[in-house]
């Protein structure tokens, strides 16, 4: 596991343990963030709507053409906070086939709809985590400014943030060391699956260091990267999906929790090269964040509240 820590000041502290596959793990490893990845996309759509480009009550049929399975009526809103009721394509048999018969291939966005399956319920009925809902929001951003998501990636958030250690499979080489990860069927080396990372895209592809990881919370909760009315957008909370440990609720790309007695937000990931989990604590202004290069067993909701607990000192 790969952790780190950013104080209300800026200070940092990174610690690593454990193995990378041929030798042990270190700090500049690039590891799977999984569904952290939906804080940024959330953000890049966040500072368009603070632009001017979209609007959070913008539907999907304002931007995207009619997509079989997916309500035109869904809004932006509801998408950022899982009430749109969209069915999530990575629960489909069919992707799963479509990635082992081919570990090498590279989906689009546009592929990967295809397999989002018939509507869970209707938009705005309640709260149903689904990574379907990030990848359109990736789309409706790429048609509101004509630029692929990652060049949004690098323009909103990644060059005006120096954030380096970061990167999106399919789209551009990894900028550093990623590690073999603990996979289900055994160590594995992620980037021998092409098709499972391009598969998560925006939703929940990013790879990134865990000091990487956490000086982006920092900046998302703490610093300037939206406004205080979009902050205090974004944390508007709908009831959670109940599917997370210690989850309290949704906001707008980013999720509620409550360690230790009090409230934290943030995001987790997990996919089948890793875990992860980032938390902001409002009441200390720390940041924690810890990644994984394992998904079965790994203890990333039971670390990063005890990391943050041991940084607070409470």
């Amino acid at each position: 596991m790969s952790a780190a820590i950013v104080f209300p000041d800026g200070r940092e502290w990174v610690g690593t343990a454990g193995r990378a596959g041929d030798g042990p793990l270190r700090a500049e490893h690039l590891l799977s963030i999984a569904s952290i990845t939906k804080t940024m996309t959330g953000a890049v759509v966040l500072r368009l709507v603070e632009a001017g480009a979209l609007s959070l009550d913008d539907t999907i049929g304002r931007w995207l053409p009619p997509h079989a399975n997916v309500d035109p009526a869904i809004t932006v809103r509801q998408l950022l906070n899982h009430t749109s009721g969209v069915a999530n394509y990575t629960g489909t048999e069919a992707l799963a086939n479509a990635i082992v018969a081919d570990p090498a291939r590279r989906f689009t966005i546009d592929e990967l709809l295809d397999f989002v399956g018939p509507p869970s319920f209707a938009p705005g009925e309640r709260t149903q985590y689904t990574n379907t809902a990030f990848l359109l929001l990736a789309r409706i951003a790429e048609q509101a400014t004509g630029d692929p998501m990652l060049a949004l990636y690098r323009r909103h958030l990644w060059e005006p943030l120096d954030l380096s250690e970061i990167f999106l499979p399919g789209a551009m080489p990894p900028p550093g060391p990623v590690p073999h990860s603990l996979a289900p069927s055994g160590v594995v080396d992620p980037l021998d699956w092409m098709a499972s990372l391009t598969a998560a895209n925006a939703a929940f592809g990013l790879m990134a260091s865990a000091r990487t990881v956490a000086r982006w919370g920092h900046a998302l909760f703490a610093g300037s990267v939206l406004t205080p009315a979009t902050q205090a957008a974004m944390r508007v909370l709908v009831p959670a999906a109940g599917n997370i440990p210690g989850e309290t609720g949704a906001g707008l790309g980013i999720r509620s929790y409550r360690y230790l007695g009090r409230v934290q937000y943030g995001h987790s990931g997990g996919s089948a090269f890793g875990s992860s989990l980032l938390l902001f604590d409002p009441e200390s202004g720390v940041t924690v964040v810890v990644a994984m290069n394992q998904r079965a067993d790994a203890d990333h909701f039971v670390l990063a509240p005890r990391l943050l607990e041991l940084a607070t000192a409470r």
